[in-house]
């Protein structure tokens, strides 16, 4: 499913699953969704699942915003005792919708809990006292932190009953942003497949680093081996030591436990010579949470301030890096606490489990210790290329993938490809009805948009009807979309019901290009032979995902059903 598609869906009101493969644009879908909410004057409560997934949104983490914090059960004097802070149950009552990421490291009992909770203090027996919840995440990436030996059907958030009540729609992105070359895409795919062979072990341990101006950030699966790592670096530096102290605001007692979820630390020693990694995206500056440099120099900015330390990108670039602030807001959007500080962390040596939101250009990657599954997957996918990777070992277990989870995500994938083919209006609710009841105002486009739908239902002309009067006219696929408001996948979908219920009408130049066509039904065909009952889907075709996975995961399922419109089965 492409991006446009997705958020669709979630600005229709519609409970969600957003997933996909690392590099899709999960994060960035999520806040686009987010900037769409806050300028129709929607409540949402941003969340995550950990203090470092939240800060990558500007978020809090879902234990503090619901108030469950480290419990394990809530009995009905914890909820009573909930019931009775003002300041958690006006935010739990305004918020209308709730946006959870990283919900792979959330255990299926913590979300059992948040739903416990929503639903007494909002007195709703509704699935999360009826908010709208999207859920935002990968189950390959890191599990829930649990007790030693607990099955994965314990743990996992999709299997908890809250997570069956919510009925969320699966949203599974393709289009790959991060990895640019297909040999990097190639095993992460084939990591995700379960399909990693002594082959693909051995091109791993043979890739050979592509020199950069600066050494690659090491990650290692242990704190105490990263510690060690930039203390001896540090201290190694013969020069001179600046401290930058955070300057933090609001309540105290707050600011304890959202200090313990940044990774951005309180007291901060630099010298010259520090290699160092950005904490904050700022596209204006060309930067990402993650991004590699190293400190050339201090001097104060254009306002007499600092001195700030100036970094040297591995680009070339030369940056100062001055104080940022990272805060949880109120439903107003003011600070209840602020933290200030440089940011900057010392990078020689990072976890693997912090580098998770990360994208890195360079990495020395130590698997050797990993000790559960996804910890390779996730290190790895934090890279854009194979030439960016330094690999100092590794084990078996980084490169494996809990089954549960492998069979999940074949199901999230399938689910997700019926989902690409549903009409708009399917999903689409009258936006005036829905923007108003989630207390917001309405955008003059998005209303002309359905009173346009509005009209044509009362002329009984049917979506695809419309659709067919645009192909008719000769228009492109952008064209029709553009015109008709809706994602080029949707438009793609029309063409292969147009194909079964009106097969008068031309359609050839929608027709993918002729390699893709023979691959596809070459893949079919071979498939057909020796499928089952159920791997067909109710017009009597293969299901999509057969053919996905044929193609490695390197076709979205839109354009697979288009080309379902010229296959002749």
């Amino acid at each position: 499913m492409f991006q446009e598609k997705a958020l669709a869906i979630l600005k229709a009101g519609k409970n969600v699953f957003l997933t996909g493969s690392a590099g899709t644009g999960k994060t960035y879908t999520v806040n686009q969704f987010i900037t769409y909410l806050k300028d129709h004057k929607v409540p949402v409560a941003v969340t995550a699942s950990t203090g470092i997934a939240a800060t990558h949104m500007n978020g809090t983490t879902i234990h503090s915003w619901s108030g469950i914090g480290i419990k394990n059960m809530l009995t009905h004097e914890n909820l009573k005792s909930l019931a009775t802070k003002q300041y958690l149950t006006k935010n739990i009552r305004n918020t209308h919708i709730l946006i959870i990421d990283e919900i792979s490291m959330l255990h299926c009992n913590q979300l059992e809990m948040i739903n416990q909770v929503l639903k007494y203090i909002r007195n709703s027996a509704k699935p999360f006292g009826g908010m709208q919840v999207v859920f935002a995440g990968d189950f390959f990436q890191l599990p829930p932190i649990s007790r030693e030996q607990e099955p994965s059907r314990e743990k996992f958030a999709f299997m908890s009953k809250a997570w069956v009540e919510a009925a969320p729609v699966v949203c599974y992105l393709t289009e790959q942003f991060r990895q640019t070359k297909n040999e990097l895409n190639t095993i992460l795919n084939q990591i995700r497949a379960n399909e990693v062979d002594e082959s693909t072990v051995q091109l791993l341990q043979e890739t050979r680093y592509n020199e950069h101006s600066i050494e690659p950030t090491k990650l290692y699966s242990h704190n105490a081996d990263v510690d060690a790592m930039n203390k001896q670096e540090l201290e190694a530096l013969e020069e001179e030591s600046f401290e930058f102290f955070a300057n933090k605001k609001g309540n105290m007692k707050m600011m304890e436990g959202f200090v313990k979820s940044l990774i951005v630390q309180e007291k901060l020693v630099l010298k010259k010579g520090a290699k160092v990694m950005f904490l904050k995206n700022n596209h204006e500056r060309g930067i990402m949470n993650g991004t590699l440099g190293e400190v050339v120099e201090f001097k104060n900015d254009l306002e007499g301030d600092g001195p700030y330390p100036v970094v040297r990108l591995m680009d070339k670039r030369k940056l100062m890096a001055t104080p940022d602030i990272w805060s949880i807001n109120n439903e107003k959007g003011s600070p209840l606490v602020s933290f200030e500080q440089v940011p900057l962390r010392l990078a020689w040596a990072i976890t693997v489990h912090k580098s998770q939101g990360m994208t890195l250009e360079a990495a020395e990657i130590d698997l050797a210790k990993a000790f559960e599954p996804g910890q390779g997957y996730v290190a790895l996918s934090r890279l854009k290329e194979l030439d960016g990777l330094r690999l100092l070992g590794i084990n078996r277990m980084a490169i494996e993938v809990d089954p549960l989870a492998y069979k999940a995500d074949q199901r999230f994938q399938e689910l997700s490809g019926e989902v690409d083919l549903l009409l708009e209006e399917d999903f689409k609710k009258d936006w005036e009805s829905h923007i108003l009841s989630s207390g917001g105002s309405t955008d003059e486009k998005e209303l002309k948009k359905h009173r346009n739908k509005k009209l044509a239902k009362e002329k009984k002309i049917s979506t695809h009807e419309i659709t067919i009067g645009l192909i008719k006219e000769g228009k492109t696929l952008k064209q029709i979309s553009d015109e008709r408001g809706m994602a080029t996948s949707t438009i793609q979908g029309h063409i292969l019901t147009i194909s079964d219920k009106w097969p008068d009408v031309d359609i050839s130049a929608y027709r993918p290009d002729e390699v893709l066509m023979d691959r596809i039904d070459e893949i079919y065909k071979a498939a057909d032979k020796n499928a089952k009952d159920d791997d067909y889907s109710g017009d009597g075709r293969l299901k999509s995902s057969i053919i996905f996975k044929g193609l490695s995961g390197k076709v979205d399922y839109a354009t697979i059903k288009l080309a379902y419109a010229f296959l002749d089965v």
